[in-house]
């Protein structure tokens, strides 16, 4: 069950603005103490304790960009996998010029489906991998480097770590984006009393209302965006 969040601004926005609450707190403790004692110093400890657990997961952005670093070791992967494919190809065709099936057991009736699949193109380079072994001698006689056959297994490996680290990180981001939602969920749940003790206490002070209240996504039109980040899930596998 995903944790939905109990604010209303991205996770960066509420972790922010709860920072600035949390240095405020002290200079107008004895107001809210007065009026309710459960917030205290202690309280306020606990909730920056709180807030410094919710720290600990890496922001959104900091994933997505780690992410993208482990796109781009997939794309070069990918990609020269393909390059060796095509170099290939032509000595397969070269040797087997007028041998149609067996051309097909090299996957050359394959390829279009394969480039379009990550998972497919580990299966296709593993069995183009092996089919190219068993012919080595047909396909160095047409002039194939023995160095471009003998390399394709450490390539369909490189292909196949680089997808399933790619697919464990998008795993782990789902992960950690529910648990820093869950943590700043307890933050919200222990600064509820503070806005609504705020919202008596400061009723009249606009400057500590705006200090004191849950911040608001900006209304449509102002140009700023600060929707909550939706729950990152794994892409459906192809």
């Amino acid at each position: 069950m995903k944790e939905k969040r109990n604010f209303h601004v991205s996770d960066a926005r509420y972790l922010e603005h709860t920072e600035v609450l949390i240095a405020t707190m002290p200079e107008d403790l004895a107001n809210f103490t007065a009026f309710d004692p459960i917030i205290t110093g202690e309280y306020v400890t606990q909730v920056q304790q709180a807030i410094d657990n919710a720290k600990t997961i890496p922001p959104d952005e900091v994933v997505i960009d780690q992410l993208a670093e482990q796109t781009l070791y997939v794309d070069k992967a990918f990609e020269d996998c393909y390059n060796d494919y095509k170099t290939l190809s032509y000595y397969i065709k070269k040797a087997f010029k007028s041998n149609l099936p067996v051309q097909n057991q090299f996957g050359l009736n394959d390829i279009v489906k394969a480039r379009k699949s990550q998972p497919k193109m580990v299966v296709f380079m593993q069995t183009l991998a092996d089919i190219a072994s068993k012919y080595t001698g047909e396909l160095t006689e047409a002039g194939c480097p023995a160095e471009l056959i003998t390399g394709l297994p450490e390539k369909a490996t490189t292909l196949h770590n680089a997808n399933l680290a790619q697919e464990k990180f998008k795993n782990e981001r789902a992960y950690h984006t529910q648990q820093r939602i869950l943590l700043l969920n307890k933050v919200a749940e222990l600064l509820r009393p503070v806005y609504d003790v705020a919202a008596i206490i400061y009723a009249g002070n606009q400057q500590k209302l705006n200090i004191y209240k849950p911040p608001k996504r900006p209304k449509k039109g102002t140009g700023t965006s600060d929707t909550p980040e939706a729950p990152a899930t794994p892409d459906t596998p192809q």
